[in-house]
């Protein structure tokens, strides 16, 4: 699909701005993932709300917040590539729990592969000790 793409920029530039370090305020985020969704977007809204995800490490979008459940439907759809192109390039606190939440899907195929994963952000020194202290804690179980 060859959607425009100006709504879920607008909209994940909204969110982006009601994110601080640490949080985000969840009403706007809330929001804007259900003007994203209104609009037809469908998987390719994921990579961009991953994108934004790793601009900020260390915030953790809900429990699991607005943007898990958006990407979720697509899983099995190619959000497990997205997640994982997006947690090599990047991981952060919210990524590394949503690899996390793939490693606990009892129908999960690849299991291993992302268990493997979550090892190599483990091991990693060049990200913060709060995305690798995650993975261990995740690996620890």
């Amino acid at each position: 699909m060859n959607m425009d793409m100006e709504i879920l920029h607008e909209e994940i530039a909204k969110i982006e701005n009601a994110t601080d370090e640490y949080e985000v305020d969840e009403f706007i985020m809330e929001e804007s993932v259900e003007v994203i969704k209104s609009a037809g977007y469908g998987i390719e809204a994921v990579e961009e709300m991953l994108l934004l995800m790793e601009r900020h490490p260390l915030v953790e979008f809900g429990v699991p917040g607005a943007i898990v459940h958006f990407v979720e439907i697509f899983y099995g759809k190619g959000y497990e590539d997205l997640l994982v192109q997006s947690v090599k390039r990047n991981p952060t606190i919210h990524t590394v729990w949503m690899l996390h939440r793939l490693i606990n899907d009892p129908k999960a195929t690849r299991k291993k592969e992302f268990v493997s994963l979550m090892q190599e952000i483990a091991d990693r020194t060049d990200i913060a000790n709060e995305i690798t202290n995650s993975a261990k804690g995740f690996l620890a179980g």
